[in-house]
């Protein structure tokens, strides 16, 4: 099993990346949203899947008035996570006190989410959850789930959002699908890294640390750039919805999706 991402405008891809590695998610300009991937192990009734969870979850965000926030939340914090300022005691940001706010940007913890807001921008989440069937076949085993919300028109900024998932934000409503893992049998390895809906390849999106914003395409202090050549990508498509018909705008990945269910079955 692996981070079965939900790409905008009806996409998906399935993405490995590499154990205790760190990659961009969503770049946009004076946001930067990355990942820690983890290898784990998935056990599904009489099958055992070599993957990797998503382990942690990092922002960087360039407040309205120019103060830099590094935030932090990961699957072994317990009850809030992590907010720090240069020149400022770190903050930890715990379930169910009011948001932490630094001009036009709120953290908050709820439950097992984490949510970062970029006033008009972006609603970004995290998401502790137990690895599935966690009850019965990979107990006291935590991940993480990811969401992405944009709160304007990303499609159109004048800045394209770039990473794995933010790139797809390419101002065109059609889906672009990349490699997912459907192997069966009693002991696999998954092996997808999203090709054919990502440009480049999948070791483009590896910073060096964790609150890097640093990276090909990277739009963290971009005043401009492109959408992605989407005619560079061997994906296939997502059929255009009908007119007038709502194309899904909201993106994540998570370790679970409901094709799993077939995993309970060995071929």
């Amino acid at each position: 099993n692996d981070p079965h991402l939900r790409l905008p405008h009806g996409a998906h891809a399935d993405f490995r990346g590499e154990h205790n590695q760190t990659f961009v998610v969503l770049s946009a300009k004076d946001v930067a949203f990355n990942i820690r991937t983890e290898a784990a192990d998935f056990r599904w009734n009489k099958r055992l899947v070599h993957g990797t969870k998503m382990a942690a979850a990092f922002w960087v965000i360039r407040t309205s008035t120019g103060k830099l926030l590094n935030i932090e939340y990961n699957d072994s914090f317990k009850a809030g996570g992590f907010v720090y300022e240069q020149g400022h005691k770190n903050v930890f940001v715990r379930d169910g006190e009011p948001p932490v706010v630094v001009d036009n940007v709120a953290v908050s913890v709820v439950g097992h989410t984490m949510t970062v807001v970029v006033q008009d921008k972006w609603e970004l989440a995290a998401t502790i959850a137990p690895f599935p069937f966690g009850n019965l076949l990979n107990k006291n085993k935590n991940l993480l789930n990811i969401n992405i919300n944009p709160l304007y028109n990303a499609d159109a900024d004048v800045v394209a959002p770039h990473g794995i998932i933010g790139q797809a934000y390419d101002g065109d409503n059609i889906g672009i699908n990349g490699k997912s893992d459907s192997e069966r049998g009693p002991e696999t390895t998954t092996k997808a890294q999203a090709e054919g809906a990502i440009e480049g390849e999948w070791r483009d999106y590896k910073v060096a640390s964790k609150f890097s914003t640093d990276f090909k395409y990277s739009r963290f202090n971009a005043r401009f750039a492109p959408h992605r050549d989407v005619s560079k990508l061997t994906g296939d498509r997502v059929q255009l919805a009908a007119a007038g018909a709502k194309v899904s705008k909201s993106a994540g990945a998570s370790d679970f999706a409901p094709e799993d269910l077939l995993s309970l079955v060995v071929d």
